[in-house]
């Protein structure tokens, strides 16, 4: 448990529903994942969500990840998909690089909002504790479509988050992923918690 206590200790000093989520750890081959998820949004009113998420790798290296979000007050559900494509794979001496299109629709306040974009994304395996955590960073862009005006707009944020294994009693581990959103634009920044199971 002190693992898990210093890294939400750590992470949440860094301060949108997650768009790399689990595609960043390094999972087994044809591995399937469930991910139940708690979000924090902090613009001109905090509010609370939570969500579910579904990760699978289709083929090497090609993870498809669907999500399912909602909120309190001015967002009401937020849904999206994406396929995480390895562009650069983890050595020793360099992370790993990858690029992430993905498609995320929301009805937010008293609008309605397609975003399309993708998501470069840089991982890099560390030790802690004697356990394996694995920080990524990310920046998801694309162009934000009002469904009710059709006014097209850039979308940009910055993502920071670590993924680290805590072990169950079944002998196998749970993942706990922590991402912190800053947006560039004019919606909310964000923190999200994930817990993951594996199979």
């Amino acid at each position: 448990m002190r693992i898990f206590y210093s890294f939400l200790f750590v992470f949440p000093i860094l301060a949108n529903a997650s768009v790399v989520g689990i595609t960043s750890y390094p999972l087994e081959e044809r591995s399937k994942v469930i991910s139940a998820s708690m979000a924090g949004y902090f613009s001109q009113s905090h509010e609370v969500g939570m969500g579910l998420r579904y990760t699978q790798e289709l083929e090497d290296d090609q993870l498809l990840d669907v999500y399912l979000s909602g909120a309190q007050q001015s967002r009401d559900y937020i849904f999206g998909s994406g396929v995480d494509f390895q562009v650069l794979e983890e050595q020793d001496h360099w992370p790993r690089f990858s690029l992430k299109p993905f498609y995320r629709y929301q009805k937010f306040e008293d609008t309605k909002e397609g975003v399309i974009g993708g998501a470069p994304t840089v991982r890099k395996r560390f030790a802690l504790f004697d356990r394996e955590l694995i920080p990524y960073l990310a920046f998801p862009s694309g162009i934000k479509i009002d469904s009710y005006t059709d006014i097209y707009s850039y979308y940009a944020s910055l993502s920071f988050g670590a993924t680290i294994p805590v072990p169950i009693r079944s002998g196998k581990d749970l993942l706990v992923t922590l991402e912190t959103n800053k947006n560039f634009g004019a919606s909310s920044d964000s923190v999200e918690v994930l817990v993951s199971w594996v199979w």
